[in-house]
């Protein structure tokens, strides 16, 4: 017999609301699941294909959160497909252990414990394989999650991740500045861009091969450039409802553009010792090579990286929030992201 979905969503809603998390609408799964910054996409279904499967990685990519999928029954060609495609696959099997947990932890106890309502039939379907109630341990304070939990909204932003939390920002800061006054997530806009090319160069009798690819960024607050991949830049992305601000540029794009070209060019510079033979003679001569601006191939765009400023007693320390290094650790000062 298949498991009624809706009761199956029913029991998996109440599950992660008793762990703190916020169940919302969505509409690219059955539900939206978010606590800090996890934002989990549930979707259920009695089968999946490749199609279908790579359609809700699509769909959950698109808002930057991790996707589930529950279905009756997969085989491991599918399941390794899903995992590819960034997507957790749960089974029935799976699904029934799962919930199997959430009741001895206490998850359930209202459902499973309660004196003046037994489950639905289609609930004790999905738990046919547990076994006897059993004693549960005390359920978390309410107060307790509550002061877990924060709630958050998706604003349009190409943007990087998050995938530094602010619980995880808070740790790496604490041992610069100490326990936090104040934490804020703030946007760095920089403009992105991807660049290539292929050129030869002629020295009296030879011809020098160019080439080279690669990506970078340049602040646009300070103008300063970095030879760093951004990877899974997102159209939007969730923030905390409080506490965030993002960033104006500073530096104009076609600014931007010259000194992404000018850097470009120092970084492929190569200096070739080329020899020429005169009359009995070899004469040895140093020379460097590199690309014109006319020869690069450029794109570019503005993105923006997430940034955790966290205030201690005395200093600040801002932590990236896509990779985690500190940025800048500093007195109290309005001076700006470096």
């Amino acid at each position: 017999m298949s498991v009624n979905k809706q009761a199956v969503i029913g029991i998996i809603k109440r599950i992660f609301t008793y762990y703190g998390y916020s169940v919302n609408y969505s509409d690219v799964s059955d539900f939206l699941a978010e606590k800090n910054a996890d934002h989990l996409f549930i979707k259920y279904d009695v089968s999946a294909n490749f199609n279908s499967i790579r359609h809700f990685s699509n769909n959950v990519g698109k808002y930057g959160g991790k996707g589930i999928l529950i279905l009756d029954s997969v085989d491991e060609k599918t399941r390794s497909f899903a995992l590819n495609e960034g997507i957790t696959v749960w089974d029935r099997g799976e699904l029934e252990s799962w919930v199997g947990r959430a009741v001895l932890s206490g998850a359930l106890e209202e459902i499973l414990m309660s004196p003046v309502q037994e489950p639905l039939e289609e609930e004790r379907e999905v738990f046919s394989t547990l076994p006897p109630r059993v004693m549960v341990p005390e359920k978390v304070p309410a107060e307790s999650e509550k002061n877990e939990f924060e709630r958050t909204i998706r604003i349009l932003l190409r943007s990087v991740p998050i995938n530094i939390g602010k619980t995880d920002a808070l740790s790496i800061a604490q041992a610069k500045v100490g326990s936090s006054r104040s934490q804020k997530l703030k946007f760095i806009p920089v403009w992105h861009y991807s660049y290539s090319f292929s050129t030869q160069k002629k020295f009296k009798s030879r011809i020098i091969d160019l080439t080279g690819d690669g990506e970078g960024f340049i602040n646009a607050l300070t103008g300063t450039n970095s030879f760093s991949k951004l990877k899974d830049v997102q159209d939007n992305i969730f923030v905390p409802t409080q506490n965030y601000e993002i960033k104006q540029p500073v530096i104009a794009k076609n600014d931007a553009l010259d000194k992404a070209l000018d850097a470009i060019i120092r970084e492929h510079a190569k200096e070739i010792r080329l020899n020429e033979m005169i009359g009995d003679t070899i004469i040895f001569e140093n020379k460097v090579f590199a690309p014109e601006e006319e020869d690069i191939n450029l794109e570019m765009e503005l993105i923006h990286i997430p940034v955790w400023e966290i205030k201690g007693s005395a200093e600040t320390a801002e932590i990236n929030g896509y990779d985690g290094h500190i940025e800048a650790l500093k007195a109290y000062s309005d001076a700006e992201f470096v």
